[in-house]
């Protein structure tokens, strides 16, 4: 099989490609120009540094291939436009240049975001029936780019994987968690006792495969998550048990938060810079309950998950201890 991988280089992408290089696929990774090539090398694929913003060069990179997977995007910005600019227009371009091979499109893949859909509501967990509402501009891109894949349904064959958060080796959000429990504390705005679905990244990996292989899946959306939640009480102490420590759980009060997204904003507008920390993501996190339903993807596609909470992150764990990240 001939795979294209957009984002290819990043944290999810590269964990892909490697999937697919290992079962003798040949792949193309299209990334953005200056991408770090870190965790691709020596590896044996072929590399287009022309991003989304090149359609011509994204039809030639998926000329004779069976399957494109759309992993870039952007989970950070400097301003909301770029979310549009990156996740919308640039799946627009993915979405056209698939369609311009007349009849011959690839397969896309388009791994959209939980936050697409919005956190849960009246208690009920989210799935691919769950009526949108997304409360960031983040999620709403994601949501107009399922959109897209929607009005080339004629044209090109697509499948959408909403995954919820993803965590494991490579994976740099989730470190600073690791690293604060490693020095003792856990620090979290509002309640610990909120509730979230979590994956682990190679479980993803395999959702996004057997998205590629299972022909009932054209024109299906999925959502990916281990099926079990857990509140980020469990999580911090589980991080706790692989590090070897009880860390002291604090947590922030929401409008000590909130003044402080302000004030990275500020920073980050004179720097010209992404707030990591910012109003839009603490809306997100302050969230009572982020659970979704995977029982479609497990039906359908065979998916079956393999990471609980106490593997991913003692794997995780691992990884980090033996790359010096902590």
């Amino acid at each position: 099989m001939r795979a294209v991988v957009t984002g290819g280089a990043g944290f999810i992408g590269s964990h892909l490609i490697e999937a697919l290089v290992a079962r003798g696929d040949e792949v193309v990774c299209v990334e953005r120009p200056g991408a770090p090539r870190r965790w691709l090398e020596g590896l044996d694929l072929s590399y287009r540094d022309s991003g989304l913003d090149n359609e011509r060069a994204l039809s030639a990179a998926f000329a004779g291939a069976d399957v494109v997977f759309h992993l870039a995007g952007l989970t950070e910005a400097r301003a909301p436009r770029d979310f549009y600019a990156v996740n919308t227009e640039g799946t627009a371009r993915v979405f056209r240049a698939a369609a311009a091979h007349n009849g011959r499109a690839p397969r896309v893949v388009l791994m959209s975001s939980l936050a697409a859909l919005g956190p849960c509501r009246n208690g009920d967990r989210l799935s691919p029936d769950t009526v949108p509402y997304p409360i960031s501009h983040y999620g709403h891109s994601k949501l107009l780019a399922e959109a897209i894949a929607h009005a080339f349904a004629d044209r090109v064959p697509a499948t959408i994987i909403r995954p919820t958060s993803v965590y494991g080796p490579r994976e740099r959000g989730v470190l600073k968690l690791f690293r604060l429990v490693r020095r003792g504390v856990a620090l979290t705005v509002g309640s610990w006792d909120r509730e979230v679905s979590l994956v682990h990244v190679a479980d993803l990996v395999r959702a996004l495969l057997a998205a590629a292989d299972a022909e009932q899946a054209i024109h299906r959306t999925y959502c990916v998550a281990y099926p079990e939640p857990v509140t980020w009480r469990e999580f911090a102490r589980a991080v706790g048990r692989a590090l070897e420590r009880q860390p002291l759980l604090l947590s922030v009060p929401a409008p000590v938060a909130w003044a402080v997204a302000v004030a990275a904003e500020a920073c980050a507008r004179l720097r010209h810079a992404a707030a990591i920390l910012n109003r839009e993501r603490l809306r997100e996190l302050v969230q009572e309950r982020w659970v979704c339903d995977p029982s479609r993807a497990m039906t359908e596609l065979g998916f079956a998950p393999q990471y609980p909470v106490a593997r991913g992150v003692a794997e995780t764990a691992q990884w980090y201890r033996e790359a010096r990240w902590i």
